[in-house]
């Protein structure tokens, strides 16, 4: 979301927006980039649910470049995630049709509760970094572009809290 990818590809227009009837979780077995496959690091997906909004960013390009941006994305998203379409809110209250990557690959994974799931990512470490460092990442990327996902802020708060009590 905020790597400016985007910038390569011509886009004309980035602005926030909302995914109406979804939610970010962590359900994605990272095995590689932030974890490994004795300890995987719950990365995050999108999922249906009915009464969440799930708030990001979108990219608007020339429609010349369509192909060219799903073969990119394709490749980026990696294996197992299908790039479906989805109205969003744009956040001017217009509604758009716009891609969205959905991890439906074998790599789903089931954690419990909130503590399984932080000492999950606290035990992870790939080969772009720690589960903690992920994680870390997700909350400045979603803090700089203006959004609150509860989701992220638990999941957050719970490795804090188990990291400090672990010291």
């Amino acid at each position: 979301m905020g790597d400016g990818w985007e910038a390569a590809y011509g886009c004309i227009r980035r602005a926030r927006a909302e995914l109406l009837g979804y939610q970010r979780t962590f359900n994605k077995a990272s095995v590689r980039n932030w974890g490994t496959k004795a300890h995987p690091c719950p990365t995050l997906n999108v999922v249906e649910s009915a009464s969440s909004t799930c708030g990001g960013i979108a990219f608007e390009f020339p429609d010349a470049t369509e192909q060219e941006i799903r073969a990119y994305l394709s490749k980026r998203e990696g294996k197992g995630f299908a790039l479906r379409l989805f109205a969003i809110r744009l956040d001017d209250g217009s509604r758009v049709d716009a891609v969205v990557p959905i991890y439906e690959g074998k790599n789903i994974i089931a954690i419990g509760d909130l503590a399984a799931l932080g000492r999950q990512i606290l035990d992870a470490r790939g080969t772009s970094g720690s589960g903690t460092e992920y994680v870390q990442s997700v909350v400045r990327e979603l803090k700089r572009a203006g959004i609150d996902d509860p989701a992220v802020a638990k999941v957050a708060n719970a490795i804090a809290a188990l990291g400090a009590a672990s010291h």
